[in-house]
């Protein structure tokens, strides 16, 4: 007879008795896949085959002839299973079996097997569904945007990747913790109790708001669309999670504005250039006719004060009108290939005494590996020499200004930062809007000029800014082609 199989203890030994047919798909059925998956582990049978030779049947289990047999063969069978139905067979085995071996009858063995197929059946459902959660987990990390889940408590209960690398901190730091310390932009569109998001006074419908413009820790301008989706009871249909998302559209909010300003522009300019057209002619006679009055000797002391005050004002509103007809004129720029450094240098020359007067630290800080840029030497001059004043008007007590200069593909660039109190976020996205101004006196072209101008070269201009940290703008230039 073969040898005795060890069985786990943590397993249940049984032996079964019953015909081929049934042994086989009791054998088929616990050796299916993964051994044993039932907690089950087969020990023998009792083939109860006529003339049935038990030793070459083929099974993947020893079988015996009797009983008695497979009990000796393998004392640590603890339940015996009766496939062939018979009530002699079932009598004879209540009367032999020990005590503590369970007589498990046919209806009993059929629902062991149904239960067995049914786990079996779980555990392929589980699996597919780790799987599709594996799936869907990997496509929400990848997901450029915040997704928070929130509890029916307020708090944070699962987040996606970019919302832990956004916020500094591992999933199983964030949950549990207040969503509203990372997202106060929240409040807009959820109701709040005592600090914490009221989960439960949300209506069943999606909310979506646009944000108000987010300045991250360098001081540029981000914006953001921010989109939550209520979780629902099926039951109670009240909501009970809450799925936030929230977005950065600041690539697209940035061209919408171009292309709005550049609308804007196209009726700002006509008008304006009308307007300057049918100003000039009498202003310039005004101003004639008060250039003659000056040199009357025969007006009085008090009379000549009041014309010097009307030919002083034409002529500051000529300058106006002037600035405002090459503002609105468009006009093909010579390009050329020019040094940044050269031109910073040349700038704070002309700069570098009214600074000191003021108490202004100057620094220049110039890349001698810089490239060429394209641009106008003269234009480009004019332009730094502009956003070097902006600095020195909001710092009247003195402060730091330092100038760089660098390269970062395909950008050529001359930077301006300050110590200055910085620009308001409100103000943040209209200071390149043409006749916008925060100065009592301004005209508002003067950034707005220099925007145009960079642009006409094939460049732009970037703005970063903290409330009380200093404001920096930069200068982009496209990088000169190298001469063969």
């Amino acid at each position: 007879m073969l040898d005795n199989f060890e069985c786990d203890n943590q397993k249940d030994c049984i032996g079964v008795v019953g015909y081929s047919f049934a042994l086989s798909s009791l054998s088929m059925l616990l050796h299916e896949g993964s051994r044993n998956a039932a907690g089950v582990d087969l020990q023998a049978g009792v083939l109860l085959d006529k003339g049935g030779n038990p030793l070459s049947v083929g099974f993947e289990f020893p079988l015996y002839k009797d009983v008695k047999a497979m009990l000796d063969a393998h004392p640590d069978i603890s339940m015996v299973f009766e496939l062939s139905g018979q009530a002699e067979m079932v009598s004879r085995l209540r009367a032999s079996l020990p005590v503590e071996v369970t007589l498990v009858e046919l209806p009993a063995a059929r629902f062991f097997l149904k239960l067995h197929a049914t786990d079996k059946l779980w555990i392929a459902c589980k699996a597919d569904l780790m799987q599709t959660q594996g799936l869907f987990k990997s496509v929400v990390d990848q997901m450029p945007e915040d997704i928070l889940v929130i509890g029916s408590d307020g708090m944070i209960m699962d987040s996606n990747k970019h919302c832990c690398t956004k916020t500094g901190e591992s999933l199983e730091e964030l949950r549990g913790k207040n969503p509203l310390d990372y997202y106060n932009c929240l409040t807009s569109v959820c109701p709040v109790k005592n600090g914490v998001i009221d989960v439960g006074a949300m209506s069943g419908k999606k909310q979506d708001e646009l944000m108000q413009p987010e300045t991250d820790a360098e001081g540029k301008m981000n914006f953001y669309r921010l989109y939550v989706y209520p979780i629902t009871d099926e039951l109670t249909r009240k909501v009970v999670q809450l799925v936030v998302l929230r977005r950065n559209i600041t690539e697209r909010t940035l061209i919408e504005h171009r292309l709005q300003q550049t609308e804007r522009m196209a009726t700002v300019g006509e008008l304006s250039a009308y307007i300057a057209h049918e100003i000039r002619n009498p202003l310039m006679a005004m101003g004639g006719f008060a250039k003659v009055l000056l040199k009357n000797k025969s007006i009085d002391e008090s009379g000549h004060e009041k014309i010097k005050i009307i030919y002083d004002e034409s002529v500051r509103l000529d300058k106006l009108l002037n600035s405002i007809l090459s503002f609105v004129r468009s006009k093909d720029v010579e390009k050329s290939n020019i040094n940044v450094n050269r031109v910073a240098a040349d700038a704070m020359q002309q700069l570098s005494l009214g600074c000191q007067l003021q108490e202004i630290n100057v620094e220049l800080d110039l890349d001698a590996d810089t490239p060429l840029g394209v641009g106008g030497a003269e234009q480009v001059r004019q332009c730094l020499i502009h956003l070097v004043k902006n600095s020195m008007e909001a710092m009247p007590d003195g402060g730091e200004i330092k100038i760089s200069s660098g390269f970062s593909d395909p950008y050529v660039w001359l930077e301006v930062r300050d110590s200055g109190p910085g620009i308001p976020d409100e103000m943040r996205t209209q200071v390149f809007d043409p006749f916008y101004s925060s100065k009592v006196n301004g005209n508002g072209l003067g950034l707005s000029m220099v925007k145009k101008i960079m642009e006409e070269f094939g460049g732009d201009v970037e703005l970063a800014s903290r409330e009380d940290k200093g404001t920096s703008v930069a200068l982009l230039l496209p990088k000169a082609n190298p001469v063969a």
